[in-house]
């Protein structure tokens, strides 16, 4: 007799129970990992950073954790050989430098519904104590802000040079004032005060006006007859046969003056051909006079040259040189001997005591001041520092003047000595030349018009120096060197004051920032941006070529102009040693130098720049301002805790929406783009430098499509899933991969983020980025749970002003290098492998027994297996007669069977017979 527990009902029990495990709930519960899987890592960046439900607070090791980078620099070796004689820079390449970076997270706000989460992330750099070397090594390398600095700064050194021009013309002016203008202007006053007593007189006893400066005329020839006998102006006095006298001009023969009415002359005089006011009443007219008097002595020929301009012509020649005598003794004598006129030593280191002396002309200027003081203000104390009003430095590029002005009043009272009244009074007289508000009547040079200071700089600019002759070295004529090139045609330029005051001022200017960064974007682009310069203001269109027709249609000027301006500016003025005026300037002003020697500290972390502090708080010295670095960390090193910044804002997924990956980034500081190649940038360089988008960037998981990486905000980088699989602590990974070509990735802008067409513009920083990414991604979750990287930073080593076209890779020499590597740790790792690898093994799924279904399995394995053994060896052991009895059961078991077959088949043909 067989019973449930006989050894065939346990052997086949414990059968179906291991089949129902292997059949039944291995493929069950195997099978739904995948989707266990994709349920339990749907929130993971949501999960892996909110400690609670609402995001009010975050995950320890989310909101704080480090990771190590390793640095390497390529230090120049022969610096003072690339300074000195513009050799190729030799490098050495230094690194390891180990840093511990510690990223700080903080929550600002969560959105469920829209499933996004912000938060702020701050980096802090510290050197890992077992660097290899250390982070005080020092490195040199160009120093990224300089040339962008000299590209920066043209159109100020420009407007600078200007206004150096303009403190030239003042000096010039200030003297000219002491020497001349004074005096002219107090001589005419005295001649006025005269001449209207004169006057007065005369008509009291009934006579006129022409009466009255006829008899001036008349008094004038009586003084001068009497000097030519006291001065022996005929070389006779006290000569035989004169002994004991003194012969006057009509003792030797000369005609006595005949002036009948001098009203012209003293009052209505013009200058023929001008018709400028030459009147002596005036103080033009009366410089005028004495000027010519001076210069052209009398003699009949001159004399009747100026008796036709003021009409004092007389038919009888004798009596027209007499009248001259009396003019050029009585005008050009109270302007010289009276008042100082003309006398360029300006009366000092005078022993006749007869000369005007300083003191005395700042007194016509309307400015009282001692003569000790008055000689310390004009030619400063003897030290090195520029302070006197007529003082300038050996190389004519600092001028007393100009510091003068620069000051504010409190400091230059105290600076000169002078009281308000005294400071307010010589402010306005320098204030005066140098605003335009005091012009110099070009008369008194044998010209017309007027020249002010601007004048005089638009016209010495683009022309001939009116007042020296000659031409201005910073100028488009190179100081006369213009015409001696062969690309003058040997011609000198000769622009109308009006276009080169354009040139430097208008839309276009040289001497604007905008002006001077579209100039030199041409000259190192070979184009113009792409606008329409047909507008005011410029709107987009399509870029021209840069050459000297473009630059004359722009400026209105021809091309010897236009050529001479591209000479000027790529020479003299921009550069990139201190032979060219920007770079020197820079230089030698601020101490900066267009390579720097720093530690990997300073380099990475911060360290200051003396011109972007001057550019901030006009003070190259203040530490508060001026800061640079290539890394963003918390604060600058060095600067005492000055804040970089206040880290960086971002948008991720959270995966609760199905509108976006989980864990992509979303937006960076409010935008969807990379900081740097955004839409504002796109505007700033005239579409020069496209957006990039940050859709699609990972957060952390690789989806299979349309996979991107954010390359350390530098590039955005396609992921590359090629089929490629490892494992990761046992766990199976898809290998995937990211790169950056530096050949075409220039991060100027990135790094200078001036949002101008300075970060556009090419030579100004020309560093570019390259980098290889290695991520391996659990296959089921898409989990990149390791990875490397190596990102390099090159610099192009084509000359600044050949760097318009891409770089091939034998152009670009590495200066920095980053290298990371990441890997999922022990104990997540474990996890992970036991969550989706063991649960994925049909035969060991239920082995880690995290799910009450794997105890279930364990019952039936036990179970199955222990029938199965116990049927066995029942089986085995079974007696004799049980063995019979199983034998007459398989015969009883094979006769019912027969008779079974015997009965369906005579029912069968029951059926067939009816």
């Amino acid at each position: 007799m067989v019973t449930t527990t006989s050894p065939k009902n346990m052997l086949i029990a414990g059968i179906i129970l291991v089949l129902l495990n292997v059949a039944a709930l291995g493929p069950l519960s195997t099978g739904a990992v995948e989707g266990a899987v994709d349920e339990n890592f749907e929130t993971f960046a949501k999960d892996s950073a909110c400690y609670d439900d609402d995001c009010e607070e975050a995950e320890d090791d989310w909101a704080s954790s480090t990771s190590q980078r390793d640095f390497y620099g390529w230090s120049v070796n022969n610096l003072d050989d690339v300074m000195a004689n513009g050799s190729a820079p030799t490098y050495t390449e230094v690194g390891p430098v180990t840093y511990d970076i510690t990223t700080t997270k903080t929550i600002n706000s969560y959105d469920k519904e829209a499933g996004t989460l912000t938060y702020n992330s701050v980096k802090t750099f510290e050197c890992n104590v077992d660097s290899k070397v250390s982070c005080d090594t020092d490195v040199t390398q160009l120093n990224i802000a300089f040339q962008t600095q000299v590209i920066g700064a043209t159109g100020m050194a420009i407007n600078g040079i200007m206004d150096t021009t303009k403190a030239a013309f003042t000096t010039g002016m200030l003297g000219k004032d002491l020497e001349s203008l004074g005096a002219g202007s107090a001589a005419s006053q005295a001649m006025s005060a005269g001449y209207a007593q004169a006057v007065a007189d005369a008509t009291a006893l009934g006579g006129t006006e022409a009466m009255a400066n006829a008899g001036i005329g008349e008094n004038f020839f009586t003084q001068f007859n009497a000097y030519f006998a006291a001065m022996n102006k005929s070389g006779m006095n006290n000569v035989t046969p004169y002994e004991g006298a003194s012969l006057s001009y009509i003792d030797i023969g000369g005609a006595t003056s005949n002036f009948s009415n001098l009203t012209y002359a003293f009052t209505e005089a013009l200058m023929p051909g001008s018709g400028e006011d030459v009147s002596l009443l005036s103080s033009v007219g009366t410089m005028v006079f004495a000027g010519h008097c001076d210069a052209y002595p009398t003699s009949p020929e001159n004399a009747t040259v100026r008796a036709q301009i003021w009409q004092y012509l007389d038919t009888n020649e004798a009596a027209t040189v007499a009248n001259d005598y009396a003019m050029c003794f009585g005008i050009g004598g109270n302007f010289a001997s009276t008042f100082g006129g003309g006398d360029a030593s300006l009366g000092i280191g005078d022993t006749t005591g007869m000369a005007v002396n300083v003191s005395t002309r700042l007194g016509y200027l309307g400015i009282t001041m001692d003569e000790m003081s008055a000689m310390v203000m004009l030619f400063g104390d003897g030290d090195d520092v520029i302070t006197g009003l007529l003082e300038v430095n050996d190389a004519g590029t600092e001028y007393g003047v100009a510091n003068f002005l620069a000051m504010d009043g409190a400091a230059a009272m105290t600076a000169y000595g002078m009281d308000q009244a005294t400071y307010a009074s010589v402010y306005g007289w320098v204030a005066s030349w140098f605003g335009d508000v005091t012009p110099l009547p070009m008369i008194l040079l044998g010209g017309s018009g007027e020249m002010t200071a601007s004048l005089f700089v638009n016209t010495t600019f683009g022309a001939e120096d009116p007042l020296n002759g000659g031409y201005l070295n910073n100028s488009l004529n190179l100081g006369g060197g213009w015409e001696l090139l062969g690309a003058s045609g040997g011609n000198a330029v000769a622009l109308d004051p009006a276009l080169s005051g354009n040139a430097l001022y208008g839309p276009l200017g040289l001497t604007t920032s905008a002006g001077s960064a579209i100039f030199l974007y041409g000259e190192l682009s070979g184009f113009t941006p792409p606008l329409n310069f047909s507008t005011n203001p410029p709107t987009p269109g399509a870029p021209m070529a840069w050459d000297e027709n473009t630059i004359a249609a722009l400026y209105g000027i021809d091309t010897n102009a236009a050529n001479a301006m591209r000479a000027l500016m790529m020479g003299p003025i921009y550069g990139t040693t201190s032979e060219s005026f920007v770079p020197g300037y820079l230089m030698s002003s601020f101490g900066t130098t267009p390579y720097l020697k720093q530690s990997f500290n300073s380099w990475l972390l911060g360290w200051h720049d003396p011109v972007s502090a001057f550019l901030a708080t006009g003070n190259p010295m203040d530490m508060s301002a001026g800061w640079a670095s290539l890394e963003t960390n918390a604060t600058y090193y060095g600067s005492a805790g000055i804040a970089n910044g206040d880290g960086t804002n971002y948008t991720m997924c959270t995966g609760e929406v199905d509108t976006c990956d989980k864990g992509e980034t979303l937006l960076e500081d409010g935008s969807s783009q990379l900081s740097w190649r955004n839409n504002a940038m796109y505007a700033a360089t005239y579409g020069l430098i496209t957006p990039e988008s940050l859709a699609n960037t990972t957060g952390g998981f690789v989806t299979g499509t349309g996979d991107l990486v954010d390359v350390s905000g530098y590039a955005v980088a396609e992921i590359n899933c090629d089929g490629t699989t490892g494992t990761v602590k046992n766990i199976p990974v898809d290998v995937c991969t990211a790169s950056v070509d530096p050949t075409k990735r220039s991060i100027q802008a990135n790094l200078l983020e001036t949002y101008s067409l300075l970060d556009a513009t090419p030579g100004a920083l020309p560093v570019y980025f390259g980098s290889d990414i290695t991520m391996k991604a659990e296959q089921l979750s898409g989990l990149i749970i390791a990875g490397e990287s190596s990102s390099t930073f090159y610099l192009d080593t084509r000359a600044h002003t050949n760097q318009a076209s891409e770089p091939s890779m034998s152009d670009l020499v590495p200066v920095f290098q980053i290298k990371s590597a990441s890997m999922i740790d022990g104990d997540d790792a474990e996890a992970m492998e036991s969550a989706i690898v063991t649960n994925q093994d049909a035969m060991a799924y239920w082995t880690n027994f995290d799910h009450p279904i794997d105890y279930v399995t364990l019952l039936f394995w036990i179970g199955g297996i222990a029938l199965i053994a116990i049927g066995m060896i029942s089986a085995a052991n079974a007696p004799e007669d049980e063995t019979e009895a199983m034998e007459e059961a398989k015969d009883h078991d094979a006769a019912m069977a027969d008779v079974e077959s015997e009965g369906a088949s005579d029912e069968a043909s029951e059926e067939t017979s009816e």
